[in-house]
């Protein structure tokens, strides 16, 4: 995804070019991180649709995790999603691309004289055809907070700094990326992905509980499983559990489902079970292969 982004984004109810926004250098948004994001992924399609992958599920996320952080958002989710289409749109004839990620946030600041309580912006980011390659992975030195603190259940931007900074340290380390323990000591997350972990044929992922984001993409991963017949659970996951490992995968919006072929000095196998997710899951995805499990919301 581009560090930089021109033309047009969706900001509190109409198309405005970026560089008609501003937030306030003392707003909330600034000062304290008061923000929460989300992303989906968009597709147009053969017949000029927009297609968001989870639509909705992504949309209710955004609008629950800005009330837990008291943003009053001004749209409801079918809002959020009919802007989401028009900016999808918007970045698709700029670019000439057919998929991009989608990035809703409520920002605890007015970026325009329309916001009330907080503005709701949505970019969209057009993403390149992409070769799937395996992860190398570190564990970090930083550690998800206690769920008394700031909760990992909420994506605020306020603690996407904590993965900032291990997944610094991981590429400084020659790593592409970084693994979260909680306070326990077991695994929670990657730095932008949740973790699916294979053993025996079975998959099992860290639950919510375990300093980890409710991952959308897990829930159909979850429910693939189901259909195909790969045993899934959600249970906490040790680092033996990890280093014992017959597969490793991460899974998110942007990661899709990638192999970990690497855990800091030690080699993973690829999990056959996570293989034949992977299959299932990539094929829906595209198109290739019609799944009823994966829910799209269209717009013409």
């Amino acid at each position: 995804m581009s560090a930089e982004q021109n033309g047009a984004v969706w900001a509190d109810g109409e198309l405005r070019e970026w560089s008609d926004l501003s937030v306030p250098l003392m707003s909330d948004a600034v000062v304290r991180a008061a923000s929460v994001f989300d992303g989906m992924r968009a597709d147009l399609t053969a017949d000029g649709r927009v297609r968001l992958l989870s639509g909705r599920a992504h949309a209710r996320r955004l609008l629950r995790h800005a009330r837990a952080l008291r943003l009053p958002v001004a749209y409801d989710a079918e809002e959020v999603l009919r802007a989401a289409s028009v900016v999808a749109r918007a970045e698709f004839s700029a670019t000439g691309a057919t998929v991009a990620y989608v990035r809703p946030m409520a920002v605890g600041a007015r970026v325009t004289d329309d916001a009330g309580g907080c503005s709701l912006t949505i970019a969209a980011f057009a993403q390149e055809p992409r070769e799937y390659a395996t992860v190398r992975t570190q564990v970090s030195a930083l550690r998800r907070p206690a769920p008394d603190s700031l909760p990992a259940q909420v994506k605020a931007v306020a603690n996407y700094q904590l993965t900032r900074l291990a997944r610094l340290a991981a590429r400084a380390a020659g790593y592409d990326d970084a693994l979260l323990l909680n306070p326990e000591g077991r695994l929670a997350e990657a730095a932008g992905a949740a973790v699916l972990v294979e053993r025996d044929g079975a998959v099992v992922t860290p639950p919510p509980w375990e300093g980890c984001l409710p991952s959308i993409t897990v829930d159909v991963v979850e429910r693939l499983a189901a259909e195909v017949g790969v045993p899934f659970t959600r249970a906490p996951v040790t680092l033996t559990d990890v280093h014992t490992a017959d597969g490793m995968a991460l899974a998110g919006t942007l990661a899709e489902l990638v192999d970990v072929s690497r855990v800091d000095d030690l080699d993973l196998p690829t999990g056959s079970a996570l293989s034949v997710l992977r299959k299932h899951y990539l094929a829906a995805l595209t198109g290739s292969e019609h799944s009823p499990l994966l829910e799209f919301v269209e717009f013409s």
